[in-house]
């Protein structure tokens, strides 16, 4: 309560009448014009915040930056942009908008060097008092172990998944846990809109032997050829985007699937969200403030979406407090022959 007095005081002897926000909203997809303001003027403040929680829950955010900070990380890291970069991507105008409170969005180092830590973070008061570093693997297999048990149910063969795409795959990270989730997968491409991410990640890759490639292009126009994939990933990318690009991704995905092909999208409940965050009003705010389209996501329905695009079969199951798992796969079109060897599972946890 005491940040929030911080935060509404001088806008008040500015001048600033403090208005109830959901009465200002102009409409569904749009954030209200007080969250707008907000974001523009405190969206600095917001992302400290997120920072102190994530210490105070024992995230070594300083020590992870550091890893990253010194020159000759920064050469390795500077070499890899060059050499990963492609000078044809179109950048959308929503992606160079400020975002997560970096005025450059995800288009800057820092963002790419704090990205360990952040994405360590996500997971850190999901199960309390748990380590985050385990609570990060509860998190990340979860979403495996939903895909081998989503297999079963319909009849596929996961040991015939040898290729995956991770779409939005960040610095990375998400793909690491494909690798060690997928053993029998002899292609694993990791793709995201900023160079700074994919340098990252490739440079992770490097560094710790991870057998992944990473691309450096637009998830709308993905330049790689139809059926391509067994698997594609989405992990925490499509409540970043708005609602047209999303239909946009999925489409793409869809277009690269094989026949049978699979599709897992992790991300946000939107009706958990809205209504745990109701709850804290002030966290809603931290949160709103630094996701720009989270309003467009909160009113559409991924399972609808993921069918509109041609998947069916789609399941959405829950897989942590605060984030669902939808799988979906690809009609089979046109198969001369189906086999369906046995099912068996090569992956399983215990916590």
């Amino acid at each position: 309560m005491y940040r929030i007095i911080c935060f509404i005081f001088p806008l008040m002897a500015s001048g600033f009448v403090f208005r109830n926000p959901m009465k200002m909203t102009k409409n569904v997809g749009s954030p209200p014009e007080l969250w707008t303001f907000l974001s523009d003027n405190l969206k600095t403040s917001a992302r400290e915040w997120f920072i102190k929680r994530a210490v105070k829950a024992g995230v070594p955010w300083n020590d992870s930056v550091s890893t990253y900070s010194d020159e000759y990380c920064q050469m390795s890291l500077d070499m890899w942009k060059r050499r990963l970069e492609s000078d044809t991507v179109n950048y959308p105008e929503y992606y160079l908008q400020p975002f997560h409170g970096y005025d450059e969005g995800n288009m800057n180092w820092m963002a790419a060097i704090e990205g360990e830590a952040a994405t360590l973070s996500v997971s850190t008061n999901y199960w309390k008092g748990v380590n985050p570093y385990i609570a990060e693997e509860w998190m990340r297999y979860n979403v495996s172990q939903h895909i081998h048990e989503y297999c079963k149910r319909n009849h596929l063969y996961v040991k015939q998944i040898k290729s995956i795409l991770d779409i939005g795959c960040s610095v990375g990270i998400s793909s690491e846990y494909l690798r060690n989730s997928f053993r029998d997968a002899s292609k694993i491409v990791g793709l995201d809109l900023s160079p700074y991410f994919i340098a990252m990640a490739a440079y992770r890759a490097d560094r710790f032997n991870h057998n992944i490639d990473f691309v450096h292009a637009n998830a709308e126009n993905i330049p790689m050829n139809n059926g391509t994939f067994d698997l594609i990933t989405c992990n925490f990318l499509l409540h970043e985007v708005p609602y047209v690009p999303t239909q946009k991704i999925l489409e793409e995905a869809y277009r690269l699937l094989k026949p049978n092909g699979i599709l897992a999208i992790v991300d946000l409940d939107p009706q958990y969200l809205k209504s745990h965050l109701t709850v804290n009003r002030f966290q809603r705010w931290a949160f709103e403030v630094t996701e720009p389209h989270i309003y467009e996501y909160y009113q559409h329905d991924m399972s609808v979406s993921m069918a509109e695009n041609g998947f069916s079969d789609i399941e959405k199951m829950k897989n942590d407090p605060m984030n669902s798992i939808w799988i979906g796969k690809k009609n089979l079109l046109s198969v001369e022959t189906l086999r369906i060897p046995s099912i068996k599972l090569d992956f399983a946890m215990s916590y």
